[in-house]
């Protein structure tokens, strides 16, 4: 158990020579700190090229199966395409046999052309152009909400949606209506990227996801990171 001193019961040569003790055990833990932060940097440096070999080597076999899939299903679905008059905005073809299935498909983001800033002033300067009361306060803070940008600067084209929906059934012929009329115009989808999916079904007959990304992929059991993990 540790006893407490009391500064004022010491003389000035005992309170130096704790204060002498004090600047000692600062001194060494700056020290010590300086060493483990170099060896933090050896241990990283040691390990980092080695983890970035194994997961380019991954990266680039992922990107191997992921062509060669694409490429043995190419005659597959041309000729699904030709002889089942499938539409050609179809985002994606589920083929499955037996217990197993492959998804093969692209995905689509929204996107505007330029010209969409001009109908989005249009709809501000009608509702600045209504009154100020409570509703139209309403109106104006949830077409607000619609005309919010994601991150990447586009619009929500189910949101456009929306505000169409809104300008027809309670702005027609205004500049409300054409100001939505003409974002719409301007709608201009962007390809976003190629994807693979795989499923199959375990002993039970439950469908499962067969992880094709880092993220997905489950780490053994005999590994435990719970260190990582708060503390309750």
């Amino acid at each position: 158990m540790s006893q407490t001193i009391n500064i004022n019961d010491l003389s000035p040569e005992q309170i130096q020579e704790l204060a002498k003790q004090a600047k000692e055990i600062e001194q060494n833990r700056k020290q010590k700190r300086i060493k483990d932060l170099k060896a933090l940097e050896d241990i990283a440096a040691e390990t980092l090229p080695g983890s970035m070999e194994i997961l380019r080597e991954a990266s680039e076999n992922l990107q191997k199966a992921k062509a060669k899939v694409f490429t043995d299903f190419e005659a597959y679905l041309k000729m699904k395409i030709e002889t089942m008059g499938v539409k050609n905005n179809q985002q994606s073809h589920t083929i499955t046999v037996g217990e197993e299935s492959i998804k093969l498909g692209y995905r689509i983001t929204d996107g505007y052309g330029e010209n969409a800033s001009y109908g989005i002033a249009m709809v501000h300067k009608f509702l600045e152009s209504l009154g100020k009361d409570d509703n139209s306060k309403r109106l104006l803070g949830a077409v607000m909400r619609l005309l919010q940008r994601n991150g990447k600067g586009d619009l929500d084209s189910k949101k456009v949606l929306e505000l169409k929906q809104i300008a027809d059934r309670d702005f027609p012929d205004t500049e409300f209506q054409k100001g939505v009329e003409i974002i719409q115009e301007e709608y201009k989808p962007k390809l976003s990227k190629w994807f693979i999916e795989a499923y199959y079904k375990d002993n039970t007959g439950v469908e499962q996801s067969l992880p094709l990304t880092m993220t997905a992929v489950d780490l053994p059991k005999d590994i435990d990171l719970k260190f990582l993990l708060p503390k309750d």
